[in-house]
């Protein structure tokens, strides 16, 4: 499995059997398989976050579904779609959506045995799993599991803790994360994400990684990349200055294009 880095907030997670795209608004796309299915996830609105620029991608890649936050436009959608000339496969997304996935399927199932053991008949080895959990600002956050392993994409789920904001707001802000972050521990039973991508952002100045070390608290992850810099990529070395027992599993972003393979972590 392998992760790259686009922009902002966006990361391609190359499976065996297929792609995952997030939160793509703009950025270089390495060269993909046009035979392998493309999960493109939006888990908002935001122009940060998702742009209709994303549905051009079917033309180059025409196995391409795309699985959207219900906040999103659906006229905008619809505009896209008649613009293309093309129809689109759209899922529409909300939290506790919980979703089951084949390449031949043309609408999802529901999926309730998340972690059920892979060999059995509830496996997930030739599909993709996908359980909506909810954001601090808008729209989703999302869980994954493809190849037998676990990813989570936290969209603009944080603790958006601002020095200029009441303390009864951040207080609220931060309950809200926490419950959030409740239900994802609860999800998982004990298990460790295998990815896991999440906001650190200095604009939040004191609290830029708040979020984060709240996250990792409470629920383990073997690697974690930092998302939502701006382009000010060095929170993540000011992370691991000040917390350096998470060297090893803590990943920071010097730029677009940064690749990372979860299989072979030297290459």
């Amino acid at each position: 499995m392998k992760i790259t880095f686009i922009y902002h907030s966006s990361f391609l997670i190359e499976c065996t059997g297929c792609y995952l795209l997030f939160d793509y608004y703009q950025g270089e796309l390495p060269e993909l398989d046009p035979g392998k299915p493309v999960y493109i996830m939006a888990s908002h609105q935001h122009y940060d976050h998702f742009s209709s620029v994303v549905f051009q991608l079917v033309k180059k890649y025409p196995k391409c579904t795309f699985l959207l936050s219900d906040d999103i436009s659906k006229q905008l959608v619809q505009d896209a779609a008649k613009e293309l000339g093309e129809d689109l496969r759209i899922i529409w997304v909300r939290e506790g959506s919980r979703l089951s996935l084949r390449p031949d399927q043309s609408t999802p199932e529901e999926y309730h045995g998340f972690l059920s053991d892979p060999t059995g008949e509830t496996g997930c080895k030739d599909r993709i799993l996908i359980q909506a959990f909810g954001s601090t600002d808008l729209g989703v956050s999302f869980l994954v599991r493809a190849d037998d392993r676990l990813i989570f994409h936290a969209g603009d789920l944080n603790d958006w803790c601002w020095t200029n904001e009441w303390r009864s707001r951040n207080e609220a802000m931060q309950r809200d994360y926490l419950r959030i972050l409740g239900m994802i521990k609860e999800q998982l039973n004990g298990k460790e994400l295998d990815v896991l991508c999440i906001p650190m952002d200095p604009v939040l100045g004191v609290a830029e990684y708040q979020g984060t070390l709240e996250f990792l608290e409470r629920i383990r992850a073997r690697a974690v990349f930092p998302m939502h810099m701006w382009e000010r990529y060095s929170v993540g070395g000011r992370f691991l200055l000040a917390h350096p027992e998470y060297r090893g599993i803590f990943h920071p972003i010097s730029g677009s294009g940064y690749s990372f393979s979860l299989d072979n972590p030297d290459i």
